[in-house]
């Protein structure tokens, strides 16, 4: 045996093995799918976020309507109160009861603003893309009186 005949064995081999296309679909689906998972994970935070963002201001305005049946500030309180109790039951996010409820009264208006914390939802938190905020606040606002 030779020296070239030695040394031409393994060139032989890694060329064969260079235009062999067995594995080049494993190795192209290896980076796709980390790109694919990205964007999957993605989709399902924003959709996510927004599913709780809609239901956030649902919550908001149903508890303003409820509003508008009470005479004193106390009872609108009341009826808010009453009405986000109900929304926290059907809340998509964990830890609803977490949501942070203020109001406020102004030249004929009542003002109800909800707030919850996306750190209180596991799913946010795995999520490796950055959402718009880690609190989401909605308000809604409706006329109490005709002044």
């Amino acid at each position: 045996m030779t020296y070239e005949s030695i040394l031409a064995r393994p060139r032989r081999l890694l060329t064969r093995l260079l235009h062999h296309q067995a594995g080049s679909s494993l190795i192209e689906a290896a980076f796709a799918l980390r790109l694919l998972m990205l964007l999957l994970m993605g989709l399902l935070g924003y959709g996510s976020w927004f599913m709780t963002a809609h239901s956030l201001q649902q919550a908001a305005n149903d508890a303003a309507r409820a509003s508008v049946a009470g005479l004193t500030t106390t009872e609108r309180r009341t009826l808010v109160d009453q009405s986000i109790l109900a929304a926290r039951a059907a809340f998509p996010a964990p830890a609803a009861q977490t949501i942070g409820v203020n109001t406020g009264e102004s030249s004929g208006y009542y003002r109800v603003t909800l707030r919850y914390n996306l750190a209180n939802a596991p799913l946010f938190a795995a999520i490796p893309v950055p959402l718009p905020g880690s609190t989401l606040e909605r308000s809604a606002i409706v006329r109490i009186s005709s002044q």
